[in-house]
């Protein structure tokens, strides 16, 4: 019998994630789907993602990327396989902290999630990304 594919639920962006005692995680500085800054270049200390998917099994692989305006990998791409610990439903949480990240421009990025290097159903979840003078405050 086939496997169900894993399927993505959400994503979420943040400035941290943070592991507390009793394997609870905290998110700190949650964005919406625009991300404001200061003033352009802006480097992220940290740029920090919660994904979950459910479906997934102990072994399945996984690669995390940024992807600019321009549709350039930004910064690395993260790779990695998920644990023995998937629970008994699948559902998988993948909790990543990028190095510091350096943008240079104002525009639509992408968070580009592909699960066991099938394209077909890869993820991309767009975020923009705009400087305080773009901001127009009420």
């Amino acid at each position: 019998m086939e496997r169900d594919r894993p399927v993505f639920e959400y994503a979420i962006i943040c400035d941290d994630i943070r592991h507390e005692m009793g394997d609870k995680f905290s998110l700190i500085g949650i964005y919406g789907s625009d991300i404001h800054v200061a003033q352009l270049p802006f480097l992220f200390p940290k740029f920090c993602v919660a994904i979950a998917y459910r479906n997934m099994q102990s072994g399945d692989g996984f690669s995390i990327s940024l992807r600019d305006p321009l549709d350039q990998v930004l910064g690395q791409t993260i790779r990695g396989t998920a644990p023995k610990e998937v629970d008994i439903s699948g559902r998988f949480m993948i909790f990543n902290v990028f190095p510091p990240l350096q943008v240079q421009e104002p525009g639509l990025y992408k968070l580009v999630i592909t699960i066991n290097e099938d394209v077909e159903n890869q993820k991309e979840v767009p975020f923009a990304i705009k400087s305080g003078q773009d901001r127009v405050i009420h």
